[in-house]
């Protein structure tokens, strides 16, 4: 009866000891809500802050690590001049596509896991993909936490998650604030298909 505990514990781990041998493929959609800010704006405001993403993801993992891409629509908000300094009166949206790399380390548990995310993101704004130019391309970083839940091998999973992503290149356009970065807090919910 004292190892009973101990016994219902290696069952459990049972089907995460052949996942760590077998690679394991999760394809999905996933889509959430995010809020964003400026930094280092002095004549830009991001107007409607809170918007929303939708994307595809493939996570390819093993027990304790999995790298998770995807490609995601972004509406970030409206970008708005300051209408008191004419030079820079102009007004657009800020919408991208966003293509994350995520590394993840999680917990070796069998129905429910907790990551930790780290990874680099591309983003290609949505109003010059029909001229694409290598020097639109930004550059983000993100970090995050989350929870994975399914049946292993056999079941639906599916993620929920709080991630942030910090802007590295800046915004650029053909105003003086080239420095100006957008960041976004991000919570997720992916379904795997």
């Amino acid at each position: 009866m004292r190892f009973l505990p101990l016994a219902l514990l290696l069952a459990l781990a049972a089907p995460q000891a052949q996942a760590q041998i077998i690679p394991s493929l999760d394809l999905g959609v996933a889509g959430g809500v995010n809020f964003a800010s400026l930094s280092d704006a002095q004549t830009l405001d991001l107007d409607n802050s809170t918007g929303y993403h939708i994307g595809l993801y493939a996570d390819v993992g093993v027990l304790f690590a999995s790298v998770r891409t995807g490609v995601y629509y972004v509406r970030a908000g409206d970008i708005r001049a300051d209408a008191q300094t004419p030079n820079d009166n102009f007004d657009t949206s800020f919408d991208y596509v966003a293509v994350p790399v995520d590394f993840q380390i999680k917990t070796p548990t069998p129905i429910f896991q907790a990551y930790a995310l780290i990874g680099p993101e591309l983003r290609f704004p949505v109003d010059g993909l029909d001229t694409f130019e290598t020097e639109n391309v930004q550059y983000a970083g993100n970090v995050g936490l989350g929870v994975r839940g399914g049946l292993p091998l056999i079941g639906p999973s599916g993620y929920l998650e709080l991630r942030y992503g910090r802007d590295l290149s800046g915004l650029r356009s053909d105003a003086d604030d080239d420095d100006v970065k957008v960041h976004l807090v991000m919570i997720r919910l992916g379904v795997g298909i």
